[in-house]
């Protein structure tokens, strides 16, 4: 596996071409915490740190910021905790509770700005993740309007953004699972979605630092 080529993720890149230890946080809502699966093993963090490690042997720490239920207000009242990690890639999963409780788009896009540019000033390469494919966001007119600013600000401050929502109807027709079956309660995946995301995350961000 080469680190050499230019990379999006070129802190992470440099780091692991030299064998050295990587840190990385995640930080989001319930998605990243693991609301729904049925143990910490079989969250999303849990998957994409057992993945990653077999990649990142005994030089891997993986710090999870996951609260379920908050937006971009609350995530940066955390801000201070995550920037304190001094993590060298983050891995920032929100965009979801905002729609569902009303919050306005261009407040939730100005603080998601600028929180992203902190952690990217601290030091840290930034990732994305956009919503999920699940029957609340469906049912939500706000949602589209979401997904549609965690891409634009991943454009626009020239950060990746892993397309969750898209592949989650791939794995759907991939696999024959029903939204349900990803999302069982209607809004948090369950222990499928969690292991096919966790394991695409970890790759992802492999090939991200591959260049």
């Amino acid at each position: 596996m080469s680190f050499t080529k230019l990379s999006s993720l070129s802190h992470v890149a440099r780091l692991l071409r030299h064998k050295k230890p990587v840190k990385m946080t995640l930080f989001g809502s319930s998605s990243t915490e693991g609301v729904g699966a049925s143990s910490i093993a079989a969250s999303y963090a849990g998957v994409f740190e057992q993945t990653l490690r077999a990649a990142v042997p005994d030089k891997l720490e993986v710090i999870n910021r996951g609260i379920g239920g908050q937006g971009a207000v609350q995530m940066h009242a955390r801000l201070a905790q995550v920037l304190a990690d001094k993590a060298d890639l983050v891995i920032w999963q929100g965009g979801v509770n905002d729609p569902l409780t009303g919050v306005n788009l261009a407040d939730f896009e100005q603080l998601t700005r600028d929180d992203l540019q902190a952690l990217r000033e601290n030091g840290a390469d930034i990732a994305l993740m956009d919503l999920q494919w699940c029957r609340l966001l469906d049912e939500c007119p706000l949602a589209p309007a979401f997904q549609t600013s965690v891409h634009a600000l991943g454009r626009e401050l020239e950060m990746p953004v892993f397309p969750r929502f898209d592949l989650m109807k791939q794995w759907s027709k991939t696999y024959g699972l029903g939204r349900e079956d990803l999302s069982p309660d209607g809004i948090h995946m369950g222990d499928i979605g969690y292991r096919l995301l966790g394991e695409a995350v970890a790759k992802w961000v492999l090939e991200l630092a591959e260049g």
